[in-house]
């Protein structure tokens, strides 16, 4: 019974495959049309002379070079080739026979086509250059070609640019710099987004330069490893892109719309605050912001300090700080370059002298002018001063703060801050004798501190006589070695002030005393 089964089993797989053989040999109805294998179309398309005639009168020759063809990008030579249907795949086109081109003219024709091309480049890159739909625009087949698409690595190579120069002859379109074309390519320009090597593409080609109205020129060459290596760079750790300061700016460029250099910084700086809003705002209320307010234009804002594309860690070196300053308080700078503070850091790269931001602020600037900043100019200098850790080092007194205040300068000083730190007081504080950014070592023979005392006194008190400076202890508590005449003085009565309280203490407890006792008898 098995056997017979399997007898029936077989006869039916052999009479199934005959069917199925001769159904595979009858004629293929002509009214049916055949779907072209890559093959079939290599047959015809490479040896033809014919053409596609548009409305227009103008031709598209159907021929296609297939030896350009294998070394395309595309072709059968390329890491992943394709086949003529994995582009020309409309069922009703591309089947033969073909139905009609229903495109009017050449550039419908273009168009059409290069809409293929995004079924496999869903995000093509940036080209800088306006749409197809724009008067003047260019589409993917414009630049690449159809058949003959160059290879990726070739674009970056100097024949590649004919193709581009070619283009924008025809068209009436000067190129920026032709010459340039190859490092721009080479350097970033279709990309797919706009990120900072789109921009550094054509921005890091030297020469590049804006002008403005008023006849100002702007750099606009962007030294592309001090871009990288600032603090917005790829190796901070917040790498910022062009995009994040520079919104919209794909190329072709809006027109800039300041009338000179100064007025592009002023629009450009408050940008700054989109990150870092707490110091733009100190900023806001700082002496510079207040001089640009009165119509001072170049009163220096963020960018003035800092820089724009090469921003560099503002404190290292340490130096760096007042540097940055002197771009515009030059005068100064150079009398602290020569101080006791500015020698040090300058020459000797000391870290522990104070630079400008440690006495006038950082992005809170206040005026010096003020009573205020006056009255409490003290303050900072204590901060170095009576720091006994710091000042041990350079073994300096730690006691001129509490020195000052307990005389009579600083005495009276303290009590105008006390009632109100507005009002003006023409009492001595630090830098009235010792100078402001041109401070000197006090032993200095030409600093008129010591050697000179009573010319310094005199510029207060005029009518001071030889011996006035004599009444001033200095800045040391008095000892055996400084002022020993007022050390023992004081030394005598704070043995004899409290022993005399004392006895009288001790007398009236003991009158009390007695008259408790008579008062009980």
């Amino acid at each position: 019974m098995s056997y017979l089964k399997l007898s029936r089993f077989l006869l039916g797989v052999v009479l199934a495959a005959a069917g199925l053989l001769f159904w595979w040999h009858l004629p293929v109805s002509a009214e049916v049309p055949q779907q072209a294998g890559d093959e079939a179309c290599r047959l015809c398309h490479s040896d033809t002379n014919e053409v596609v005639t548009l409305p227009t009168g103008d031709e598209v020759p159907v021929q296609v070079d297939m030896a350009v063809l294998a070394q395309s990008a595309h072709g059968n030579m390329a890491e992943s080739p394709l086949a003529c249907s994995d582009c020309h795949q409309t069922i009703n086109d591309y089947q033969y026979p073909h139905t009609d081109v229903t495109a009017t003219t050449l550039r419908e024709f273009q168009l059409e086509k290069s809409a293929e091309c995004q079924r496999c480049h869903v995000q093509p890159h940036l080209t800088s250059h306006p749409g197809p739909e724009a008067e003047n625009g260019v589409a993917c087949v414009d630049c690449h070609g159809g058949h003959d698409v160059a290879p990726a690595a070739d674009w970056q190579q100097p024949g590649a640019t004919a193709t581009c120069a070619n283009c924008h002859n025809r068209s009436g379109v000067d190129l920026v710099d032709e010459a340039a074309l190859t490092a721009v390519i080479q350097n970033g320009l279709f990309t797919n987004q706009t990120d900072s090597n789109y921009c550094l593409s054509c921005h890091s080609q030297p020469g590049l330069q804006v002008t403005f109205a008023n006849g100002d020129t702007k750099s606009a060459t962007i030294d592309a490893d001090a871009f990288h290596s600032s603090v917005h760079g790829v190796d901070s750790e917040r790498p910022l892109n062009c995009t994040n300061c520079h919104e919209n700016h794909q190329y072709p460029h809006e027109p800039v719309t300041a009338e000179s250099a100064r007025a592009y910084s002023l629009e450009m700086y408050p940008l700054c605050a989109n990150c870092h809003e707490p110091k733009y705002d100190q900023a806001l209320d700082s002496t510079h912001q207040a001089a640009l307010e009165d119509g001072n234009l170049d009163a220096a804002v963020c960018t003035d300090c800092h820089g724009a594309h090469d921003t560099p860690v503002p404190n290292e070196p340490r130096e760096r700080i007042s540097h940055t300053c002197e771009k515009c308080h030059s005068t100064i700078f150079n009398e602290y370059a020569t101080s006791v503070h500015g020698d040090a850091l300058l020459t000797e790269g000391n870290s522990d002298v104070p630079t400008c931001i440690d006495c006038h602020g950082v992005h809170n600037i206040g005026d010096p002018t003020t009573n205020l900043f006056r009255i409490r100019s003290p303050e900072l200098c204590a901060g170095c001063h009576a720091d006994e850790e710091l000042m041990g080092k350079y073994d300096i007194s730690t006691q001129v703060f509490d020195t000052y205040v307990a005389d009579f300068h600083g005495s009276t000083v303290a009590i105008f801050e006390h009632q109100d730190p507005t009002v003006e007081t023409n009492k001595a504080v630090c830098y009235d004798c010792h100078g402001v950014h041109n401070i000197q070592k006090p032993d200095d023979p030409q600093a008129g501190i010591k050697n000179n005392l009573l010319a310094t006194c005199q510029q207060c008190h005029p009518d001071a006589s030889a011996n006035f400076p004599d009444s001033w202890t200095s800045h040391f508590e008095p000892s055996p070695q400084h002022n020993p005449l007022v050390y023992y003085v004081n030394l005598f009565y704070n043995i004899v002030i409290p022993l005399t309280v004392g006895f009288f203490a001790f007398m009236v407890s003991t009158d009390v005393y007695r008259r408790i006792r008579l008062s009980l008898k």
